[in-house]
């Protein structure tokens, strides 16, 4: 059963776990653009990032078979990111890990930043992405109830002009998720 919990900073090196895989499997498709072709463990500027968001409050971890194996931050949105018009809760990061694809832990996740926002009374999620791989994330985001609003370019990426997309879900507490997810409650 899949089981999500607040992440706390024993979680950190298992997080920084699923973002090295991540870009491994990144990697393997030749889709550097994302998130670089290095790992996060070991780099001190990505470790002091999963710190903070972990130290923030906002960070949730997916648990199955007692093993880390995705990981949410809720929060605010980044400096690069147009202003909310209206009260919103952003996810920050997403990572799950690899070996367990098509699980719906990804889902799991965000259905549990649903449940938060809804919970704090905002009236919208939403979550940035790298626009690159012909927009294969963007595509998963719309599976997930979300809607395209703003592109970006970070112009002082590290590694370039990063070419990224906002995408939004309104939230209303009637209908609070375009699909049924895995639940973090029962584990389907």
């Amino acid at each position: 059963m899949l089981e999500i919990r607040p992440a706390d900073a024993g979680d950190v090196a298992a997080v920084l776990g699923l973002f090295d895989r991540a870009v491994e499997w990144l990697v393997a498709r030749g889709q550097t653009g994302q998130w670089g072709d290095q790992p996060w463990t070991g780099d001190p500027d990505r470790t002091a990032l999963i710190e903070r968001l972990t130290a923030a409050g906002g960070a949730r971890v997916a648990v199955l078979d007692d093993r880390i194996v995705g990981s949410i931050s809720l929060g605010k949105a980044p400096d690069y990111v147009p202003p909310a018009t209206v009260s919103e809760l952003y996810v920050e990061a997403l990572v799950t890990d690899r070996a367990h694809k098509g699980r719906g832990i990804g889902s799991a996740l965000l259905q549990q930043a649903r449940d938060e926002a809804l919970a704090a009374g905002v009236t919208q999620l939403r979550v940035d992405c790298w626009a690159g791989a012909n927009g294969a994330l963007i595509r998963y985001y719309e599976r997930e109830g979300f809607t395209r609003d703003t592109e970006f370019v970070v112009a002082d990426h590290p590694r370039g002009p990063w070419h990224g997309q906002v995408l939004v879900q309104p939230l209303r507490p009637e209908n609070p998720s375009p699909r049924s997810p895995i639940s973090a409650r029962d584990g389907r």
